[in-house]
């Protein structure tokens, strides 16, 4: 159950079980329009963001961001509250998205029930209810974002295009190679098994290459297949993909001497390094600018509901 995918849908939940309230003071630390922000507030909301950091990042970068939400709480506290105060002004119906979005969870989880989702939440400590509120609630955000921000940007063919141009590496497909192969271990102490090896060599023909794999090559389950695998340039070791580059489609090798034993390669496949086509990245370039420029707008946004709003902050997040 702690899948990706599960620990996703878990963002945002919030875990006051793991603040007793006998230990929280009750501080107000700032004023937001009408409403208190205290000390218990800020303590949930760090759970809930600690509980998400952990669900998408590690090492290194979880340490970086967990330093940030340190410093950044308080304020990320407030624009939360003035989001929410937007989303109860519009006041969306959202039941029939949560539903599918559950749905999705469960396929993906592959759990069969409402009840097994129940006891998968239970065995996290988390509420069945309180997690289906959870979705409600950021689903109506995300309908805000969208509304007064997303369908508001327009990405057009030049910006894709200059974005496909300066960013060729990451639409280059690398070589890839579909190989059969006869193989032979070593012997003892790296014995060279002479006279099979050269009795291969022996029978070996043009268009006879599969035959002969099949009564000599030692690979587990070479009687039936004698395919080595596709692999993309890298992948293999390092001699067995030098010969490879040499050979045309059906052509095959001499013996390649490698760490675990002999090769002969034949050259089923070859794809050279490509670049993938504009049209087939087009959509996956799209939705990249579209998030970059809606991150930028939602900050931008936020900082405009801050000027239209009464902020007062009394004490400082430390």
């Amino acid at each position: 159950m702690k899948t990706k995918a599960f620990l996703t849908a878990i963002l945002f939940l919030a875990l006051s079980s793991l603040f007793p309230a006998a230990d929280v003071v009750e501080e107000i630390y700032a004023v937001v329009n009408d409403e208190a922000i205290t000390g218990s507030e800020l303590l949930k909301f760090k759970a809930d963001m600690l509980r998400s950091l952990q669900a998408e990042l590690e090492g290194e970068k979880l340490e970086q961001a967990l330093a940030e939400l340190e410093k950044e709480l308080l304020n990320k506290f407030i624009e939360q509250k003035l989001l929410l105060s937007k989303v109860k002004e519009k006041n969306y119906d959202v039941d029939a998205d949560v539903e599918t979005i559950i749905q999705e969870i469960k396929k993906q989880n592959n759990i069969a029930s409402d009840d097994e989702l129940k006891s998968a939440l239970a065995r996290e400590g988390i509420e069945f209810a309180a997690w289906k509120d959870m979705w409600r609630e950021r689903r109506r955000q995300e309908r805000l974002i969208n509304e007064e921000v997303g369908a508001k940007i327009k990405i057009d063919n030049p910006q894709i295009m200059e974005y496909y141009r300066k960013n060729q590496a990451e639409f280059t497909l690398p070589a890839e190679f579909t190989l059969n192969c006869i193989y032979v271990k070593k012997g003892e102490q790296g014995a060279v098994p002479q006279e099979k090896m050269e009795q291969v060599l022996t029978e070996l023909k043009p268009g006879g290459f599969v035959e002969v794999a099949k009564k000599y090559s030692e690979l587990p389950g070479a009687e039936e297949s004698v395919a080595l695998g596709t692999f993309k340039a890298g992948e293999l070791d390092k001699a067995l993909e030098e010969a490879a580059l040499k050979l045309k489609k059906d052509e095959y090798s001499g013996w390649i001497d490698t760490e675990n034993g002999w090769y002969i390669i034949q050259l089923v496949e070859f794809s050279p390094q490509r670049v993938r086509e504009v049209r087939d990245v087009r959509e996956d370039i799209s939705m990249t600018l579209r998030m970059a420029e809606q991150q930028a707008r939602v900050k931008d946004y936020i900082e405009q509901l801050k000027k239209e709003s009464y902020i007062k902050i009394l004490k400082e997040y430390r």
